[in-house]
């Protein structure tokens, strides 16, 4: 646990498409320093040559195009299968929560907001002061993920690789929803950070 006197760390996690990209970028926009791990994770993907090539030594020359990862095509391999799934999480984790960590403690901000889809998952409750967990009806979920070019057996994949919302929901200090407005949601936020400072 970070002190209090030192800054307030949150966890901001959800469901896949429930909203968390759009709250990390209220969160920042009213004066909190965002950190998004999805970013932190591309990064790594696309400059870390060792992950580079571990990846290839693992799924060959066929993930890349030009030396670069192939995101969709990993993502068809590791949503399909849970062992391959799991060796790249344990491939990545790692360097992932080094880079966030060290964001945190270097930032000058009084509250921090991390981005962490698989933060329950991952039992990483720990490193945060309170956890606020982003909830949308399946239906929504859905649309949105075939609005990003994802079929619905795709969808479904990438939903039930994830701990359901309802066991989120029982871990998590605060839930916000993210269903409606960008307005709405805004006026969650504002809610909690007033409650908070």
């Amino acid at each position: 646990m970070i002190s209090r006197s030192k800054k307030l760390v949150v966890g901001l996690s959800g469901g896949i498409a429930c909203g968390k990209s759009s709250a990390l970028k209220i969160f920042s926009e009213l004066g909190c320093d965002g950190i998004s791990t999805d970013r932190i994770t591309s990064d790594i993907l696309e400059n870390n040559d060792s992950v580079k090539q571990s990846i290839g030594d693992k799924w060959g020359r066929d993930v890349f195009i030009n030396n670069q990862i192939d995101k969709p095509k990993i993502a068809e391999i590791i949503f399909n299968s849970v062992p391959e799934r799991i060796w790249l999480e344990e491939l990545l984790h790692p360097l992932v929560r080094q880079v966030w960590r060290s964001m945190v403690e270097t930032s000058n901000k009084t509250i921090v907001v991390v981005e962490i889809p698989l933060l329950f998952e991952r039992g990483l409750q720990h490193f945060f002061e309170i956890t606020v967990c982003m909830i949308s009806e399946k239906n929504i979920q859905l649309q949105r993920l075939h609005d990003r070019g994802l079929t619905k057996a795709q969808s479904n994949a990438r939903i039930e690789s994830q701990m359901c919302l309802a066991d989120k929901i029982h871990q998590a200090d605060i839930v916000m929803l993210g269903d409606n407005s960008l307005s709405f949601l805004k006026q969650q936020i504002d809610y909690f950070l007033a409650s908070v400072t």
